[in-house]
């Protein structure tokens, strides 16, 4: 476990406070510099009785269009088994389903149950399946930690804000979850060392 240095740590924090403020995603995608064809979903909660939560529908519906508009081949939902079940991965299926997005265009990951698990398991995915850059559907405040997991897993991602997001669009849920990151960022650079070696 390594200590990070409050330079990083104030790096993370000062990244943070600009997106709350509505400022630029870091690694945002734009199909100007790369073309990248997989998106990956990530999971989010699951109500009492297999219900997705809103926030979860509003990350899958974001893939869904994605799609359907033909900006990505391929999407990975993925998530595990959280409070309640199905597995996250298994419910945002069923929504791109009804969706109209076709099974032959969504791959799943159904065993990570937290942001870090997912990128280790989607990038060993990748290697199998020969995909090399990824976009990461979440929320804008969770986009930076999200793309630095990745790319430390191995996998390149792109930041894919979902605006349409409660935990962005409820201002008590957007400063929740921007404390949750400040702390999450912290600890990931400490677990995993992420954000540590990775350059655009």
């Amino acid at each position: 476990m390594r200590l990070p240095s409050p330079r990083e740590i104030l790096g993370d924090a000062v990244t943070l406070v600009k997106v709350y403020q509505g400022g630029e995603v870091p690694f945002r995608y734009d199909e100007r510099e790369v073309e990248v064809r997989v998106a990956v979903i990530l999971g989010a909660q699951v109500l009492p009785g297999g219900r997705a939560s809103k926030t979860l529908e509003a990350r899958v519906r974001h893939g869904a269009n994605l799609q359907r508009r033909g900006e990505v081949d391929l999407l990975i939902p993925t998530g595990g088994l959280g409070e309640h079940p199905p597995r996250e991965a298994e419910i945002m299926a069923r929504l791109l389903k009804e969706a109209g997005v076709p099974e032959s265009a969504v791959l799943l990951e159904d065993r990570a149950v937290n942001t870090w698990e997912s990128a280790l398991l989607v990038a060993e995915i990748s290697r199998r399946w020969g995909i090399r850059e990824v976009r990461a559907v979440t929320d804008p405040l969770h986009c930076p930690r999200t793309v630095r997991a990745f790319r430390e897993a191995g996998l390149r991602a792109w930041a894919e804000p979902v605006y349409s997001s409660p935990m962005w669009r409820v201002p008590w849920m957007r400063r929740g979850q921007f404390v949750r990151e400040l702390v999450a960022s912290v600890w990931y650079r400490m677990r995993h060392g992420v954000g540590s070696r990775f350059r655009r």
